[in-house]
């Protein structure tokens, strides 16, 4: 969501409607975590009687696919349309939605089963284009599971058996809850600014990142990104990798919030300029970090920030094509993240 631009930003930390807003993210992260795990549980029971397993027969599914793959070219087609005419119309709202939907075919790790479009899988069509192309295509984003490993593996070896064997699942349902907390607190914060009318929201947890909106959406995706990739795959089947959907959505997000600071800057008077400076663009993170993460577009743009369009969609390529290429020596290992 967008931060507002004027005026002195500040707030009495002691006002009690912290002692609401607290207890109700707590409440919302809660229902949305439960709603994650188990609404498209639910909707894969309602569609499984529609798109029922295969079981690998050619003729069955080569006849459902000459269907499925002219839908699938075209709901990829519709998401791309959606996200390009989001960035070109400055409606960060339309961009936004097509990450999203770009990302919702991981839900289909609900659908265990032999053939990847049963159930709630269907979504899956929208990969179609990528899975036609070469399987390998949908492992290109690998390098998202660095983070995961770095943490999965020592809490494996430093929890007792049994509970080190639900390590995998523990670290992608933190990250689900952390970032549906950090959503829903980047919220509040931004209605209470409102009601307020206060200029630059530059408390609470806005004091920590400039857009925790999309922090916590990233962070959300990234645990069903997981889940998704942990999931059980029946023997002889096949469940299409998350990890480059997840990779470009990522992406597409932090250009949303760049794209928005831009339009803010534009507008901005010294108060916004000066949180700038002090607020994270998204993770506080130490300076050396920040640096190395921001080392490729202060290469090519000569500095750490996009200030155009088109030094957005340079950082985007950029980005894309760095995390990518870290990915391929992962895939020539030909790795497992279990």
């Amino acid at each position: 969501m967008r931060e507002s631009m004027r005026g002195d930003g500040g707030v009495d930390e002691g006002e009690p409607e912290i002692a609401f807003l607290a207890p109700l993210s707590v409440v919302f992260t809660v229902a949305l975590t439960f709603a994650t795990i188990e609404l498209p549980r639910v909707i894969n029971g309602v569609l499984r009687p529609f798109f029922p397993d295969i079981y690998w027969e050619p003729e069955s599914i080569e006849a459902l696919m000459r269907y499925a793959r002219p839908v699938g070219y075209a709901c990829l087609a519709l998401v791309v349309a959606l996200i390009l005419v989001g960035f070109l119309t400055e409606r960060r709202g339309l961009a936004s939605l097509g990450s999203f939907a770009l990302f919702l075919p991981a839900f289909g790790y609900f659908a265990a089963s032999m053939f990847f479009l049963t159930g709630i899988g269907i979504l899956r069509v929208m990969w179609l284009p990528f899975w036609d192309t070469n399987r390998i295509l949908l492992k290109l984003g690998d390098v998202a599971y660095l983070p995961f490993l770095i943490i999965a593996i020592p809490l494996r070896l430093l929890l007792p058996f049994p509970m080190a064997y639900w390590a995998n699942s523990l670290v992608a349902y933190t990250a689900v809850g952390a970032g549906l907390m950090i959503f829903c607190l980047g919220t509040f914060t931004w209605f209470y600014g409102r009601s307020q009318e206060r200029g630059v929201y530059d408390f609470w947890i806005y004091r920590h990142s400039r857009h925790p909106q999309y922090l916590g959406f990233i962070l959300w995706s990234y645990g069903v990104m997981l889940l998704t990739a942990l999931a059980p795959t029946p023997f002889g089947g096949y469940q299409p990798e998350p990890s480059l959907p997840w990779l470009i959505s990522t992406m597409l997000v932090v250009c949303v919030a760049l794209k928005e600071e831009i339009m803010m800057i534009r507008r901005a008077d010294e108060g916004y300029l000066a949180y700038r400076e002090r607020a994270p663009f998204m993770l506080p993170l130490p300076r050396f970090v920040s640096r190395v993460l921001t080392a490729p577009n202060r290469t090519i743009l000569k500095r750490e920030y996009p200030e155009n369009v088109r030094e957005v969609f340079y950082t985007f390529v950029t980005y894309c094509v760095i995390l990518i290429a870290i990915s391929l020596p992962l895939i020539a290992l030909n790795w497992r993240i279990l």
